[in-house]
């Protein structure tokens, strides 16, 4: 049996498939590990590899009996701040000595020394055996049992004498027991500049060198940056190249992709892709308050242990309510538990009801389970109790292993399997942490450091090889054949390697020789040296250097073998080259110039547009002065925002004010309506514990950290804004009828007939809800309409210009529903806190503002929809072009529309045209 051995040979290596170093069944390739495991195989040996967040969970553990016993050591101030991180970081200094045959003595050498034997003795009793462990039982164990070895060839990549001690002693252990140990087979040397570049480096000296400028043995290919190099490498065919070095193969796998070849296979090195983050949004869900942006994502997660169909409802429902913590989202879990989510097949939905009602309970306790356990409480808790946790992290390790494993048999489940079961052995790790608390609660404080010190950025697959991909290796090291033509990529950086044992004092690291077998320093540097080597003295014919000047942005470190190259070869330039992309291989991109501008767009299949049955106020105003904006969102429904995004803090803060305004000022106990004293009263009694129900239900986004001010500063905003209305109804002697008022009526907008769940036909196009409805002393109906802006000239301006299209439409809906007169309506707007009217209000917080003109605009906006509504049925609709070109400008006076406003303002670039809608999603389109 051959076994091609090098300790850096993992992953992908690079062994030729024919010729003199062919793989066949009795050849192997391993690392140090791989080696250990298939003597073990061998000898009848067994060991569990504990994953590494198992074993930090373990070895702190072990750390937190012994702080407990020695609480005065040198290490118990950074365990008190840091436990976790500390923890992580002695098992690393614990594993480097043990891998240079540290066996814990020496306890008088450091106190540093003498924690880490202390914390060994509790760590052993966590069971498992480290890799210096089964390398020492393996070497044992060849001798105690004779293993007959006279059948193996170790072909290595490095004289032994430069491997680390341990593993030298092992590879003589199987030597003397038979086994044959060779050098890896070397390039054979020609009269070629490669040749004589080799040469150089196998002698350390300064000497200098010419190469033939004609001979492309050797090249060295120079790029600006890393995109320019890949995209250029991936572009090129170059199919004669036996093998491809790339640490970071990422971007070369895009760019291949993006041209339609077959991936190499790649690993995407540093990061948290979106399932392993199910382990910490889930403990998040803990946090108190809530952070409902973290919610949505842990609802919005590709694979979830809760149903997805139920999980965007509910992530949905707390869009639009602000909050988790309500009536809504307390009802959609509710349904949810009860069945009203679970498909129903054709066959299945003609059964009865009660058959149906069968079907839907089936499964309830499951659900009840899963909505306990992978939702949070829809009551704030004021603790929260360890079991909990435990519960929380033992489902979902469960749930994620039984899903990898399910998954698992499809190639093309093979990233998210990995994801999973990564997530699987975080949550074992939390685990052995949660054994460390004894009381039944915990701080979430505690929980928040120990998911920041487990959960870590890694290396995930990023792309599987595909058939007739090249063949890559990430590492220089990683050549275990000769190979006719190598590019090697990344020739840039240093590429100095961390020192074995470099933490310690150089006290500490001399007195503990005595008790351990270090690998020397020079022969690390000669190891890595050599291994760093390796396409040099694996290649035959040619070798390309690709080097990237700039990284990341940022100008490039000189690689070692890039400076020693410039040193000693005195000619250099001649085979240094900057390949490009040739001119003639790119596409050139025509622009579409418009020279005049368009005032509508024509389309096709408009009798397939659905109408709605009624509109609303806002609505109407959005389809007659910006069709092209209605007929996107509200006909079409092409939007820009996510489903599943909160509303900004602007926006939330008016939600709030409107529900807190509506919980103190809504008539109570059966009363037709509220005077302002108990309203005043109700104020002083109840606002700060309404304020802050309302912020858990409404305005959870302010209770992030970062609004933490804003939503102090809501508060005062909002008392004030109050106490000037509370004053505002006094000095006009008015009481409140209502908040959120449900008004609609039929004014004749050409729209489909609505009908009722019977099919009977519903008198009313139009329907609204009034933020306020109000009664004056002589009994006669009053409208105020509330809006949290900062923009009080617009507002203005709508009063002044007579452009108020929702408090005209309310005035004359409430009116004929209470068949009386509403003569006054207005505005309040905060955080200002005053009320503008076109009508007289007494107080000094009230503004009257005179109107330009008397016109109707409910007529004016009546025949407006029904136009609109005629262009948009004929495939015609009106974008933002020149105001006078069109059609409904032209129209306005003679079918008495609502006027459109034109942008007079010269210093803006849409002067002349119609005025543009402010924060419009299609602004890109509608030009």
């Amino acid at each position: 049996m051959k076994i091609l051995f090098s300790p850096d040979y993992s992953g992908n290596v690079y062994v030729k498939a024919c010729g003199d170093a062919c793989v066949m069944m009795d050849t192997v390739v391993v690392n140090t590990i791989g080696l250990v495991a298939l003597l073990e195989l061998r000898l009848g040996l067994h060991y569990e590899a504990q994953p590494e967040h198992v074993r930090i969970a373990n070895y702190y553990k072990a750390m937190c009996e012994y702080m407990t016993k020695n609480p005065q050591n040198v290490m118990a101030k950074s365990f008190k701040t840091a436990g976790l991180s500390t923890a992580k970081a002695m098992l690393a200094w614990r594993d480097e000595l043990r891998l240079a045959d540290w066996d814990f003595d020496g306890e008088e050498i450091s106190e540093r020394i003498a924690v880490l034997i202390g914390i060994e003795e509790y760590f052993r009793k966590q069971g498992g055996c480290d890799m210096a462990g089964r390398l020492h039982i393996v070497t044992d164990q060849i001798c105690f049992q004779e293993l007959n070895c006279e059948g193996l060839t170790i072909v290595m990549a490095v004289d032994k004498s430069l491997l680390k001690p341990t593993v030298n002693a092992l590879i003589e252990m199987l030597e003397s027991h038979g086994a044959t140990v060779v050098p890896m087979p070397q390039v054979e040397n020609r009269k070629n500049n490669l040749s004589k570049v080799r040469g150089l480096f196998m002698v350390n000296g300064t000497s200098q060198i010419t190469l033939d400028k004609d001979d492309d043995s050797i090249q060295i290919w120079k790029f600006d940056d890393e995109r320019l190099a890949y995209e250029y490498l991936a572009y090129n065919n170059i199919e004669d190249v036996d093998v491809w070095i790339n640490a970071d193969n990422k971007q070369m796998d895009n760019w291949l992709s993006l041209m339609g070849k077959a991936q190499t296979g790649s690993v995407a090195t540093g990061c948290t892709p979106q399932l392993t983050q199910l382990f910490v949004m889930g403990l998040g869900m803990f946090s108190n308050p809530l952070n409902v942006n973290t919610l949505i994502e842990w609802l919005s997660m590709p694979i979830h242990p809760i149903d997805s169909y139920f999980r965007s409802i509910l992530a949905d429902t707390i869009v639009s309510e602000g909050g988790y913590r309500n009536d809504a989202c307390k009802n959609k879990i509710e349904q949810y538990v009860d069945g009203k989510f679970v498909y129903l097949n054709d066959e299945q939905k003609a059964l009865s009801e009660e058959e149906q009602l069968t079907i839907r309970q089936k499964g309830r306790e499951n659900r009840q389970e899963l909505v306990d356990t992978f939702l949070p409480p829809l009551s704030a808790p004021q603790e929260i109790k360890t079991d909990d946790v435990r519960r929380f992290v033992e489902e979902l390790s469960s749930w994620a292993r039984q899903r990898a494993h399910l998954m698992a048999n499809e190639a093309d489940n093979a990233q998210l399997t990995e994801q999973l079961m990564t997530v699987a052995g975080m949550c074992d790790a939390f685990k052995i942490l949660l054994k460390t608390i004894q009381e039944e609660t915990i701080d979430y404080k505690t929980i928040d450091s120990w998911v920041s010190s487990i959960y870590q950025k890694g290396n995930y697959t990023n792309a599987v090889a595909e058939c007739g991909c090249r063949i890559v290796v990430d590492s220089p090291a990683k050549i275990a054949s000769i190979a006719k033509k190598t590019v090697w990529i990344g020739v840039d950086g240093d590429a100095s390697q961390k020192l074995e044992c470099a933490f310690l004092y150089p006290t500490e690291k001399e007195k503990l020789k005595e008790f351990m077998q270090p690998w020397a320093e020079d022969l690390q540097n000669k190891y890595h040296e050599q291994m760093m080597l390796t396409p040099l003295r694996m290649t035959n014919d040619k070798l390309i250097l690709v080097v990237r000047e700039h990284v990341g942005g940022e100008l490039a470190m000189k690689h070692p073998l890039m400076v020693r190259l410039e040193q000693q070869i005195k000619n250099i330039d001649v085979i240094i080259s900057r390949p490009k992309i040739g001119a003639e291989c790119r596409h050139e991109a025509k622009g579409n110039e418009q020279n005049s501008l368009v005032s509508e767009l024509h389309f096709e299949h408009a009798d397939k547009i659905k109408w709605p049955d009624h509109l609303s106020p806002t609505k109407i105003g959005t389809l007659v002065e910006y069709p092209f904006d209605y007929l996107m969102d509200s006909l079409l429904g092409i939007v820009n925002d996510s489903k599943v995004q909160m509303a900004d803090v602007k926006t939330t803060k008016g939600n709030v004010a409107h529900a807190v305004i509506e919980r103190l000022f809504v008539p109570r106990d059966g009363k037709r309506y509220s005077e302002p004293t108990e309203i005043e009263q109700r104020i002083q009694d109840e606002y700060e514990r309404i304020y802050e129900s309302v912020i858990d239900a409404k305005g959870a986004i302010l209770q992030l950290t970062e609004n933490k001010l804003g939503k102090k500063l809501l508060q005062d905003q909002l008392h004030k804004c109050l106490d000037n209305l509370i004053e505002i109804l006094k000095a006009n002697e008015l009481k409140v009828t209502g908040c959120e008022r449900y008004v609609e009526c039929k004014i004749g907008l050409g729209l489909p007939q609505a009908t009722d769940k019977d099919g009977n036909i519903k008198e009313r196009d139009m329907l609204g809800y009034i933020d306020m409805t109000l009664e004056d002393k002589d009994g006669h109906p009053v409208v105020f309409d509330f809006k949290w802006t900062t923009w009080v000239k617009g507002y203005q301006e709508k009063l002044t210009e007579n452009r108020s299209v929702q408090l005209e439409f309310y005035r004359m809906m409430l009116g004929r529903e209470k068949k009386d007169k509403v003569e006054r309506v207005a505005y309040f707007l905060m955080p200002q806190g005053r009320l503008y009217s076109q009508e007289k209000f007494e107080g000094n917080n009230c503004i009257q503002l005179q109107p330009t003109n008397q016109d109707n605009i409910v007529e004016q906006l009546r025949q407006s929809v029904i136009y609109r509504k005629k262009q948009i049925d004929s495939g015609v609709v009106e974008i933002n072009g020149t105001y006078e070109d069109l059609w409904y400008v032209k129209n306005t006076e003679g079918l008495g529309l609502f006027p459109l406003k034109k942008e007079e303002d010269k210093a803006k670039a849409e002067y002349g045209k119609k005025e543009s809608k402010r924060l419009s999603q299609y602004g890109l389109f509608n030009k």
